[in-house]
């Protein structure tokens, strides 16, 4: 069942493995259907190689109800989103190199560097460490679903949701941008912040 829902996560996932926004085995990817099932990723897939019959469907419960893979081992952090956030229909959790470098340093994304932020992205968050694949972990990003669609992970990675998987990808790659920019700009020489009142009239 869902066939055409499974290709649709592969397609995010070889992008995802194309843009150098995850490697190998590493991140995880979901989708909550209509019915109220959720498509996940398996444990140990390499994301660029993933093929739709490999895709899990889980029910309400976390019970594997098709596919004979093991469940990523951060489901109960996709699962959190979804019942915090019930407009959101995509997860995607991935550990983008320049995005994971701010979560590695301590830092959260400046909101105030580039214009994509308050445009494309919105706010996000920096969340404190936990152990990946534990109720800690889920319980970590929790304080920021309500006012964040990207979170950084500290000393781990990144965080994004959507109405659907496009948004939440563009999400990514967009966040993934931005870090670049700014560390590289950094290399040349001291980034300069947007004017508040510049940011203001951008947030109308």
């Amino acid at each position: 069942m869902f066939g055409k829902e499974k290709k649709e996560l592969c397609r995010i996932c070889h992008l995802l493995y194309q843009k150098d926004l995850v490697t190998a085995t590493d991140g995880n990817v979901s989708m909550q259907t209509e019915e109220g099932f959720i498509l996940l990723t398996p444990s140990g897939k390499h994301k660029g190689m993933l093929e739709p019959e490999e895709i899990l469907v889980l029910d309400g419960d976390g019970a594997v109800r098709e596919g004979s893979g093991r469940p990523s081992k951060e489901y109960p952090m996709h699962r959190a989103v979804y019942e915090q956030r019930p407009e959101v229909n995509a997860v995607i959790h991935t550990h983008p190199v320049y995005t994971t470098a701010f979560a590695l340093a301590g830092r959260n994304l400046p909101n105030d560097y580039l214009i994509e932020m308050p445009m494309m992205l919105g706010r996000t968050a920096l969340a404190p460490f936990a152990l990946p694949g534990t109720k800690e972990m889920a319980e970590a990003v929790k304080p920021y679903l309500e006012e964040c669609s990207a979170i950084l992970l500290k000393n781990h990675g990144a965080l994004t949701m959507g109405k659907d998987l496009t948004e939440a990808y563009c999400r990514m790659e967009v966040m993934e941008s931005i870090a670049k920019t700014i560390i590289l700009s950094a290399v040349i020489g001291k980034p300069e912040r947007i004017l508040a009142e510049d940011m203001e009239k951008m947030k109308k």
